[in-house]
């Protein structure tokens, strides 16, 4: 072998380590779409209907759509087109229902060079309040007992007596019988899942 040919077989490996650096890297990854809050299938009230959420990309985001509107162009307070390139773009809408039922969303969020991913998200509204049968009966010990049914059209979530939360699981009815101290502020709180 002749003595110059490993500098050329040497010269020519750097030259190639070089070269590859200048190379354009091509799209890696969709975009990745995340809803922080509520999550999917939570329950709420047709006053908290705000959505909201990051889209993620190695590229830059150019379009976050919701159910074909597009968040990222100019409409509506709240716009996001100043952060159109921006590989992360937090994010909220408010969805729009005026009754009770499932709202279901379809998030899409597109990148620069057009690699679009979608995420489905299930809301559940629910106007109606829980209600509340009770009867209080005077115990001989100074204390009074409180015998209640509680109801809801989807879930019973908590119930405090006298300010003493009650240890059930969630569910649409729930019966209970509790012994307390009267004062003079004691009330009964039903909360259901909104």
């Amino acid at each position: 072998m002749k003595p110059g040919y490993f500098h050329l077989i040497f010269l020519g490996s750097m030259l190639l380590a070089t070269l590859s650096g200048c190379l354009k890297r091509t799209d890696s990854l969709a975009p990745l779409v995340s809803i922080t809050n509520p999550p999917s299938g939570a329950t709420r009230t047709t006053e908290n209907l705000v959505i909201g959420g990051y889209a993620l990309d190695d590229e830059g985001i150019v379009s976050i759509r919701v159910n074909g509107g597009d968040l990222m162009s100019d409409f509506g307070k709240e716009s996001y087109v100043t952060e159109i390139g921006m590989k992360l773009v937090q994010f909220k809408f408010r969805a729009l229902q005026e009754h009770e039922g499932e709202i279901i969303s379809l998030i899409e969020v597109e990148d620069m060079n057009g690699r679009t991913s979608r995420l489905t998200h299930k809301l559940v509204v629910d106007a109606t309040a829980p209600t509340l049968e009770f009867e209080v009966t005077e115990l001989d010990t100074g204390r009074v007992r409180v015998q209640g049914l509680a109801e809801d059209n989807l879930s019973v979530q908590s119930i405090r007596v006298a300010g003493i939360p009650l240890q059930f699981i969630p569910s649409r009815k729930h019966q209970f019988t509790i012994d307390v101290v009267p004062g003079d502020q004691d009330t009964i709180e039903v909360i259901d899942g909104a």
